[in-house]
């Protein structure tokens, strides 16, 4: 709700309440809006709302209470309401103080939607401004939005990096961008071009990987598609790696009280064979980190 918006109904509130026509009505005043997190659980994420008012008028401002509604890309999130009395107090200073929570069971469709809309989240807040006038209550809506984007790949792209695999020498250059996105999972196709310097080819029998957010473990998993690595040459490989979507509440968390930040880990280990010996070794094993400032 803005500031312009907010006064409105505030001189709504005085006219409604029966200011007599001598009485010269001030415009309240909005000193400042300040917002933080509350209480952050496995099930729920508290946004803590100061809304500090003046009204420069003889009388108070019978504000009965403000309803809130939270969506992130029009999912509901979470709802909302004032702790303690939203009235205004006369020819002072009020603070408004509100409570929204987020239910994070709701993250992983919220992740999906996000990802979908290149990583882009519209926030809305929805709600009412509940005026008691003592006859009867009167409801004015009001609408916010601002938006967050993200850029979570741009840690896991490299070009011409040089990999000593005991005698062995290669080098890589790898690209990552989303495949595909279900509820259940969040697919990331590497695109490997691997430089084979030596005068002999080099088989890779399987690709293991494990995918880390700030710690917590998103998805493992292993491929066993046989490749050849060219000798004097390069090869082009495609390798899947997957996110398990129900995670993403455990993240949340984390990220949260991370301060809105996430070191991503992504670890590819290919297993080669030269001379009838399987040598594993770490291709990735890259840490990149990404912020939001949802309360911006």
């Amino acid at each position: 709700m803005n500031k312009s918006t907010l006064a409105i109904l505030l001189i709504l509130a005085i006219t409604l309440a029966g200011c007599s026509g001598g009485t010269k009505i001030g415009k309240p005043e909005i000193k400042s809006i300040s917002h933080r997190w509350g209480a952050i659980t496995d099930d729920t994420s508290e946004i803590l709302t100061d809304i500090v008012v003046y009204n420069p008028n003889p009388i108070p401002i019978p504000i009965k209470s403000i309803q809130i509604d939270i969506y992130m890309n029009n999912i509901k999130m979470g709802e909302g309401k004032n702790i303690g009395s939203a009235g205004l107090k006369a020819n002072g200073d009020t603070t408004i103080k509100l409570s929204t929570k987020l239910d994070n069971r709701k993250i992983p469709e919220w992740w999906v939607s996000h990802l979908k809309h290149g990583e882009s989240t519209k926030i809305s807040l929805k709600g009412n401004v509940v005026f008691d006038l003592k006859i009867t209550e009167f409801k004015w809506p009001f609408e916010q939005s601002s938006e967050i984007n993200t850029d979570l790949l741009s840690g896991m792209n490299f070009a011409q990096m040089p990999l000593n695999i005991g005698p062995i020498q290669l080098s890589a250059s790898i690209s990552s961008r989303w495949g595909e996105i279900t509820a259940e999972k969040t697919e990331i196709i590497h695109d490997i071009t691997l430089h084979n310097p030596n005068n002999f080819p080099i088989p890779i029998t399987r690709m293991d990987y494990e995918i880390y957010m700030n710690n917590i473990k998103m998805g493992e998993g292993s491929t066993y598609n046989p490749a050849i690595i060219a000798p004097k040459g390069d090869t082009k490989l495609v390798f899947a790696s997957e996110i398990i979507n129900t995670n993403l509440d455990e993240w949340w968390v984390s990220h949260l009280k991370n301060g809105e930040r996430t070191i991503v880990k992504v670890k590819i280990m290919p297993t080669i064979e030269v001379r009838g010996q399987k040598l594993q070794f770490t291709l990735i094993e890259d840490e990149s980190e990404f912020s939001t400032n949802i309360l911006s």
